[in-house]
């Protein structure tokens, strides 16, 4: 079950007088939002309670890639006894991966318009490749499987326009899901996103190279977090917003960024350059997406302006969670991972004491279109009972392959663990 998890973002809501500060108190079901403004700067204070060692505090925080709803995804969800779409069986293998964790995120790579209401309505309301729109159920389902958090800000974000972008974020409130990465107003757009699980604040940006071409409107330019074909401005932009959440105190900063080249088993230049940049404004850990087939993870030393280094981390890329996009000419779209992190903080000194990842692979069945633990279901094959001899040579491609992208850039020593590659980094 879900540990409760304190969300705290910065936000310009209510000004007070006596005391000359800006602030704002959201309760919710399962999280609690707070905002704090007492710096000239702008910047967040994270609370003094929050900073109070009270022990050694754990968290596991698990990332996942992107998010797709294609055309063969959507009918095979829709029901035309009811006229309603579900998609929970797509996620029934990999639920518990999800919801164990305290804290589970992922990229939303569609829009939620609303039915008849996306750039078309050619699939029974909905829309996908080039512009995705698909049945907002999707992120129930999401949420029913341990998805607590969203990034929206990639090149589909604009796909159903402004006005389906400001329908996403507003869907995704409605459900309980916070976000980051795109607004509805220029506010929300320079919130500092904090989020605290279990005693560990984690500082989170979200930025995409681009949107496929679709303007971003001149007169919302806050709505998609976007570094425009990576326009120098744009990537100090970027770095600036996560030198705001060092300065602001939180125990990790965790840029989420979607670049580089689609189908690439490798980062490009201009991820490097990203990732080189982020570090140097104070992240520590790195999640890309984007390229819809796993990238490499690098493990590096780097050192802070005093002198002293640490160890950042970044994936380039998780590849896709979920799509209907199928391996083709060596290219392995099928294939996602999903990403453990576990930190320890004590003494007021957090660190990532385990960096663990599992292969997923998406299956099709006249049914649905889902996702299999790969390590879980080459060990157990009689489980799943249900796939072809098609599915069981990509699982066993995969178990061979996969390994070897992920350890192309650092060659850390690893161990199978329960269904996972666990890479000795301590």
């Amino acid at each position: 079950m879900k540990k409760k998890v304190i969300i705290i973002f910065l936000e310009i809501v209510v000004l007070v007088a006596l005391s000359g500060q800006i602030c704002r108190i959201w309760m919710k079901e399962e999280a609690q939002i707070r905002m704090d403004w007492n710096a000239p700067s702008g910047m967040v204070n994270v609370p003094e309670a929050m900073k109070e060692d009270l022990g050694t505090k754990h968290v596991t925080m698990t990332a996942i890639g992107d998010i797709m709803m294609h055309q063969w995804q959507i009918t095979r969800g829709y029901d035309a006894a009811t006229d309603t779409f579900d998609y929970a069986d797509s996620f029934t293998y990999v639920e518990p991966y999800l919801s164990e964790a305290d804290f589970t995120f992922g990229n939303l790579e569609t829009t939620f318009a609303g039915r008849y209401q996306g750039s078309s309505s050619d699939i029974l309301g909905y829309a996908c490749y080039p512009m995705f729109n698909a049945p907002e159920v999707l992120g129930n389902n999401l949420k029913d499987a341990g998805v607590d958090f969203l990034a929206t800000a990639n090149n589909h974000s604009l796909d159903s326009g402004l006005q389906g972008a400001y329908s996403t974020l507003d869907y995704l409130d409605s459900i309980g899901i916070p976000h980051v990465g795109t607004a509805r107003n220029e506010e929300e757009q320079q919130e500092l996103c904090i989020v605290e699980v279990e005693g560990i604040t984690f500082g989170f940006s979200c930025y995409t190279y681009a949107t496929n071409g679709i303007p971003v409107p001149s007169g919302a330019p806050y709505c998609v977090n976007t570094l425009e074909m990576y326009e120098e401005s744009r990537i100090q932009k970027m770095c600036d917003n996560v030198r705001a959440l060092d300065a602001a105190g939180v125990d990790v900063v965790m840029p989420i960024i979607h670049f580089g080249t689609e189908y690439r088993e490798m980062p490009d230049s201009w991820q490097e350059m990203c990732v080189d940049k982020l570090f140097e404004a104070g992240a520590d850990v790195i999640i890309g997406s984007h390229p819809h087939v796993v990238e490499p993870m690098e493990i590096r030393e780097i050192t802070n302006p005093d002198g002293t280094t640490r160890t950042g981390y970044v994936i380039y890329s998780l590849g896709n969670f979920i799509s209907s996009q199928r391996y083709e000419s060596g290219v392995m779209k099928d294939i996602g991972l999903i990403l453990d992190m576990e930190f320890e903080k004590t003494g007021g000194v957090t660190n990532l004491v385990a960096w663990r990842f599992a292969p997923t692979y998406v299956y099709w069945t006249d049914d649905v279109i889902g996702v299999v633990p790969v390590i879980e279901a080459y060990e157990n094959r009689e489980q799943y009972s249900f796939l072809e001899e098609k599915d069981w040579n990509r699982i066993a491609d995969s178990y061979q392959k996969t390994i070897q992208t992920l350890t192309a850039i650092t060659d850390c020593p690893y161990e199978i663990v329960d269904y996972e590659y666990v890479f000795q980094i301590q």
